[in-house]
Formats: C-alpha cells, structure tokens, sequence
C-alpha cells in the first residue's frame, strides 16, 4: 500500500467547514463543490422546465448506479438503491424467508447497533439472533468459523468497525460461512470510498453501503449489492411498484419481479439523495481510492509516530484498520474532549474511543494540528 500524500489542491473540490480541522468523515464526508450544480442541473432543471421529469430522474438514477458499479467493479444490474442500510437489509432478509429454513442471523456485538435493531426486530417473524462472543477477533475467520452452526442462514460482517477501526478479511469470512451452508453480506459503510471495496471478488451474497460517509454523498443514498447467483432468483417480501418488472404497468393483479436487483427497490424513490451521491462518487473516482487509501494510511502514520509514544496510558489500534483510528483515551478522555473543542479540531468519540479520520482532502498540516491538540 503506497503511502504517498496526495496534492493539497484536491482540497478545494470540497466545501470544508472554515476555521476547523475536519476529522469526522466516519460520520459524514466533506460536500463536493460539484454537488450544487449537479443537483440544479439533473433534478431542478428538469422538474422546472418539464414539470412531470420522472424519465430525467430515472436517468439520474441509472447515472447513479453506473457510477458507483464503476467504483466497486461491480454490474449496475446488481445494484438496488436504498434509503438506508438498514432498509437495504430488512429487505435482503425479506427475501430469504423463504429461500432457507434456517432461521438464525448471525453478526458481531460491534456491529453498527441499526444492524442488530433490524436483526433483533424480526423475531416475531421467526428469526433469531445470534453474536460471536464479545472478546473474539472479527478480523480472525476462525471467530465465525466457530459460532457457526446449522441454523446460521446468514453471517453480517462489517468491513471495517466503527467502533474498533478493525479491517476484516471478508472473503475469508464469506468462505466460512459458505462452508458452514450459510449467506454472507457485507456492511461497507466505514470502507467504501477510503479502502477498496471489490463484491465480486470476495464471494459474498451481499453487500450494503452508504454514500453519506467517505462517499461524501450526503445521506439518503444507500445501496445493496445482491450477487448475480440471487440478483433474479431471491424474491423480497418487501416490495413496492417500484421492484416490479414495469413500474408503469399498473396492473394491480399482475405483479412480476424485476429481472435484476431493482426487485429489493420498494416504492417511489427518492431522486436528490442519489444526484448527490453521484458527485461525491465522481470525486472519489477521479482521486481514486488506492490513492485515498495511501494518503489516509501516511497521515495516520504521523499522527501515530507523534503521539503514541507519549500516551502509553493510551490504547492505539493494532492490525489491519480501515481509514479511522480509534485510539482509548481511558480517563483522558474528558481533557482530551475538552482539548479537541478548544483547538477547534471536529472528530468524535464512542465512549473513551477517540474516532479521528483523515480524507483526501485534509494534509500534513491537519495531521499535525491534532497532534498538537492531543498532546
């Protein structure tokens, strides 16, 4: 992984908030300047000038999914846009009712808590949920391996932790599951955008992600990847006009799913969240993320040869991480609040965990800014 800093000027394709140092992109990515105009000029436009601007909308969209199919390597086909990851994921489950009998969703106690929230809300339906212990290695296949058993139908893994930091193996954990005769789907929405996110090469049956993160898209625009295997033999009991063959059929009486991924798709979309999303896609591509990757990774690294010498109170990350570091400041962590508010330097905790991210469009001069505060 290279670790060359990327140039200071890709800095002004982003509104960046003035007089702060922006260090939250695990929570929401820096607006592109290109988001505006696109916005005016795809959904706008279109809606002032033809009133009924569903065919320039539904171009947005498909504009949208070729965007982020390029970015991930992935076929349009089998993307399905979606509010949220958890609508994209209660409706991938839906689907799987009647696809196995197992019944037994199983995930991590640091998943994203809107994971285990839709898990945990479908007993009534019959399934059940179940965690790998709380000091197991999510990174470590032989963690899944282990808590895998004949009624798992389905292994949620996270990409990335977002509480943790941690960098999962995911085909390796995609072949557990597979071996244990169960689905395995991959929560991205702490990676897409900062470490490269590649479905088709790590045999998973599904993936979620969000643009409102290191996409630098704005909220409203997620997205399941289903694998071309289910794409069109899985059918979703959540569903709505808009996952039917021909949206504008009409026939209350004849419902025929999609013939691709658009069956997850439900009711009437919305279309500004994905306009959006399109331009921070577009960014993010032109960069490049192997080059996001590196310059995270060199930013990270002076951060870490600043500090972690002279904070061994301190809990620093080890092994593979995404693009944030979580570091536990412990009983620092009040001074250590205190000190980030009066430097005026934007990151967030989870408790003591100091959550700190470095995106394309922050440099040297920020790494060193935090160092500064957090010493």
């Amino acid at each position: 992984m290279s670790r060359a800093l990327l140039p200071e000027a890709i800095a002004e394709r982003f509104h960046l908030p003035p007089g702060a140092t922006y260090l939250k992109s695990h929570s929401v990515g820096c607006q592109p300047r290109a988001a505006e105009t696109l916005l005016r000029d795809r959904l706008l436009t279109p809606w002032r000038e033809t009133g009924e601007a569903w065919p320039h909308w539904l171009e947005a969209i498909d504009q949208w999914r070729a965007a982020l199919a390029g970015l991930i390597g992935a076929e349009a086909q089998d993307l399905c846009p979606a509010t949220n990851v958890s609508a994209g994921l209660s409706r991938y489950i839906s689907a799987l009712g009647t696809a196995t009998t197992r019944r037994t969703i199983l995930l991590a106690p640091s998943a994203f808590p809107t994971i285990g929230y839709v898990a945990s809300g479908l007993a009534a339906a019959g399934w059940k949920t179940g965690y790998l212990p709380a000091d197991a290695d999510v990174r470590d296949p032989a963690s899944w391996a282990a808590a895998l058993d004949d009624d798992v139908a389905l292994v949620v893994a996270m990409h990335v932790s977002s509480v943790s930091g941690a960098l999962t193996d995911v085909a390796a954990v995609a072949a557990a599951a597979k071996t244990a005769g169960a689905r395995c789907i991959a929560d991205c929405a702490q990676s897409v955008g900062v470490v490269p996110v590649t479905p088709a090469l790590w045999g998973v049956d599904a993936v979620l992600g969000t643009s409102v993160k290191w996409l630098c898209g704005g909220p409203g625009a997620a997205w399941l990847w289903v694998a071309p295997h289910d794409r069109s033999t899985l059918d979703p009991m959540e569903r709505g006009w808009w996952s039917h063959e021909n949206p504008f059929e009409m026939d209350i009486a004849d419902f025929r799913y999609a013939p691709d991924a658009r069956r997850w798709w439900g009711g009437t979309p919305d279309v500004a969240p994905f306009i959006l999303s399109t331009a921070g896609i577009g960014e993010i591509a032109a960069i490049g993320v192997p080059a996001i990757r590196g310059h995270n990774a060199a930013l990270q690294a002076m951060l870490r040869d600043a500090l972690e010498a002279r904070t061994p109170q301190w809990r620093w990350p080890s092994g593979a991480i995404g693009g944030t570091l979580c570091i536990d400041t412990g009983t620092d962590q009040p001074r250590v609040a205190a000190a980030l508010e009066r430097h005026n330097l934007r990151a967030d905790f989870r408790g003591s965990i100091l959550r700190v991210s470095f995106h394309a469009y922050n440099d040297a001069a920020d790494a060193h800014a935090a160092a500064e505060a957090l010493s």
